[in-house]
């Protein structure tokens, strides 16, 4: 008898409070996930009476119904229905909110997204930068003595983040549905040599455009905003010639048409709008620099508490002119030596996130996770943050602005102490030094006498910098599910089944493998789904558990069904909540009806991205007709190889 999906949707519509109480709908490879006005309108009973309707789960603030393999076609009904939905099958991401996202969320969240796929690359550099540091010290000649090792490191290093305009470019395209090398072109055009050559000291410059002084040029090298805002309005431009151009010549047409319009725009839009506010900051900065006692103290709030808000937005370049300008010329107050009171406060503030992301590992108990924000710690003891800000912190939003809080205050708090015991109303200073760890050799000012009192000053604010943000955080982050994921030992007992009968499943991923009952998930914990197990994978590959044939490759790459020559229906899930991803990080080897061997290679993912996305790597091998069979039974529990017998279906 054919399956009536129609009568599925109608029923499950009117189980969960009808339209009105619908915000919007998606699917992942199994289950409807509704974003309801209000959950309590639900009637959970005759949802869970509709036809087709396995179970149903709340969880995350969605109210997420079971349907099985069946759920595309159940999705299709619904959006027949005139349900809001996020199109596309699986969603995208965008609908699974339990609320709607005020323009502040939605911006931390594209920009945390966006740089999720450079995070491993950041860390990288974060320690080559550290290793470099370490290297000048021992061998204190070695930049100016023209040996290429350094020109050759330091470029290894510095690369990624002067051309970081390219690659977020090119992850703001994958997320906005732009083809990524047309986004590469435009943040490529942020940081053409001819351009760099324009690029002004201060924060702004004007230039002619088409012979009128409107083009407003700013430093971009760094940046992120302008590639997000240009890559966004380019990926709508682009969607638009796409549709309405003749088939013939929009290949060609359509890409023309987005560059024309969206490089000159953003150098006349985004330019003016960075180039105003960074004025407006350049001169109330350098007004509170002139002032004695107050000023510093008001400096140290500012610099402390808003220093990687500046970064974020890339308004930190208005700033680092005036700093340079202190350091230009000899400074009498302070020995005659070259310093900058601007730049003693920015250690401090960075710091403090080094604080807030130990604080966050320390409440972890996912080892995965755990060790993520490990290194993304080390990385800013080397002062790059960028890995804590955008993995970490700022996705979370409290840790980053709680860091923030503390570095305002110990900000303020060495600037009091420096007008005091240093300086006479002056605050602290540094001189030029190197990030993170070595930046604190600059506060021992030459020829000055309170040089050791400065540093001590610069030293102790940034531990009471860091410690605060870590007994605050510490105090008030709530680890989600995924991260406070631990496994326990299980005891497999395949006694009583009949091993030489039995259709066998094997591990498709090398890792630790748990009953299906440890799930992190809802649903599979349920067993909603079906039997199986699931695992906290190594490594970033998928094989095929048996022999058969792809049922279905889910659209977001992060589920593959595959159905046994003699009929188990297996799915492959990777990761908890991963729909929302997209399909980035995954790479898929397969299609639909492909036939697969044991063993063969299906999937690739990158563990880091959906790491620092914040979801969980928990991969699930369930036989979803597990109502065809008597028993589904573990065969293996704890380290498991790829291959290793993990089930026996009878």
């Amino acid at each position: 008898m054919a399956k009536d999906f129609g009568k599925t949707a109608q029923g499950v519509l009117d189980g969960v409070g009808g339209k009105e109480n619908v915000r919007s709908v998606v699917h992942c490879a199994t289950r409807l996930r509704f974003t309801l006005v209000d959950n309590a309108r639900a009637n959970d009973d005759a949802v869970k009476g509709t036809a087709g309707v396995v179970s149903v789960v709340k969880a995350g603030g969605l109210y997420q119904v079971v349907i099985g393999n069946d759920v595309h076609e159940v999705f299709e009904e619904l959006e027949k229905l005139g349900l809001p939905t996020s199109g596309g099958g699986e969603g995208g991401g965008g609908g699974g909110l339990p609320e709607k996202q005020s323009l502040g969320n939605m911006l931390i969240g594209t920009i945390s997204g966006v740089f999720t796929p450079i995070l491993p690359a950041m860390m990288g550099m974060g320690l080559l930068k550290g290793l470099i540091a370490i290297l000048q010290m021992i061998f204190p000649g070695w930049a100016a003595s023209g040996d290429t090792s350094y020109t050759v490191l330091y470029a290894a290093a510095d690369a990624l983040m002067y051309f970081l305009p390219i690659l977020i470019a090119y992850t703001s395209a994958q997320k906005f549905k732009l083809d990524p090398l047309l986004g590469m072109t435009i943040g490529a055009a942020l940081v053409y040599p001819t351009i760099v050559e324009l690029y002004p000291f201060g924060p702004w410059g004007l230039n002619k455009f088409f012979g009128a002084d409107i083009l407003v040029m700013m430093r971009y090298s760094g940046t992120v905003l302008p590639s997000i805002f240009a890559v966004y309005g380019a990926s709508k431009l682009y969607q638009y010639f796409r549709k309405t151009i003749p088939s013939a010549v929009k290949n060609f047409l359509a890409p023309f048409f987005t560059l024309i319009i969206t490089v000159p725009l953003m150098f006349l839009i985004i330019g003016p709008v960075f180039g105003v506010v960074g004025l407006g900051l350049q001169r109330a900065i350098g007004s509170i620099v002139e002032l004695r006692f107050i000023g510093p103290i008001l400096l140290g709030l500012i610099i402390g508490g808003f220093w990687q808000v500046l970064v974020v937005f890339g308004l930190h370049w208005a700033v680092v002119p005036i700093a340079m300008q202190e350091m230009g010329t000899p400074n009498p107050l302070w020995g005659n030596a070259n310093v900058s009171v601007i730049f003693s406060y920015t250690q401090i503030a960075v710091i403090a996130q080094l604080g807030a992301v130990l604080a966050m590992a320390v409440k972890m108990k996912n080892a995965e996770r755990k060790s993520a924000a490990v290194s993304a710690g080390i990385a800013g003891i080397f002062g790059i943050t960028e890995p804590i800000i955008y993995g970490f912190t700022l996705p979370k939003k409290r840790p980053f602005f709680t860091a923030c809080f503390c570095g305002a205050g110990a900000g303020a708090l060495a600037a009091f102490a420096g007008n005091i015991l240093v300086s006479d109303g002056r605050g602290i200073a540094s001189g030029m030094g190197g990030m993170g760890l070595f930046a604190y050799p600059a506060y021992l000012i030459p020829n000055f006498p309170q040089a050791g009192a400065n540093l001590v000053i610069a030293l102790v604010a940034s531990v009471l910098s860091a410690g605060a943000a870590f007994v605050l955080v510490y105090l008030t982050y709530k680890p989600d599910e995924a991260e406070m994921k631990v496994t326990e030992e299980v005891v497999i007992d395949t006694s009583k089944v009949n091993t030489a009968k039995a259709k066998k499943i094997f591990a498709p991923v090398k890792g630790r493998v748990l009953p299906i009952t440890q799930s992190a998930d809802p649903a599979h914990q349920q067993e909603a789904v079906g039997k199986g197990v699931c695992f906290m994978p190594l490594g970033g590959k998928i094989f095929a558990p048996c022999d058969g044939t792809v049922e279905m490759v889910f659209d977001t790459k992060h589920a593959i069904n595959i159905k046994s020559p003699d009929g188990v229906e297996v799915l492959i899930h990777c990761g908890i909540d991963t729909v929302k991803l997209g399909g980035k990080g995954f790479t898929t080897h397969v299609k639909d009806d492909d036939p697969v061997k044991a063993g063969q290679l299906i999937l690739e993912y990158n563990k880091d991205v959906i790491a620092r996305s914040g979801f969980s790597l928990e991969t699930q091998v369930v036989i979803t007709n597990t109502g065809d069979y008597k028993a589904i039974t573990q065969a293996k529990a704890g380290d498991c190889n790829v291959g290793d017998l993990i089930l026996y279906v009878e």
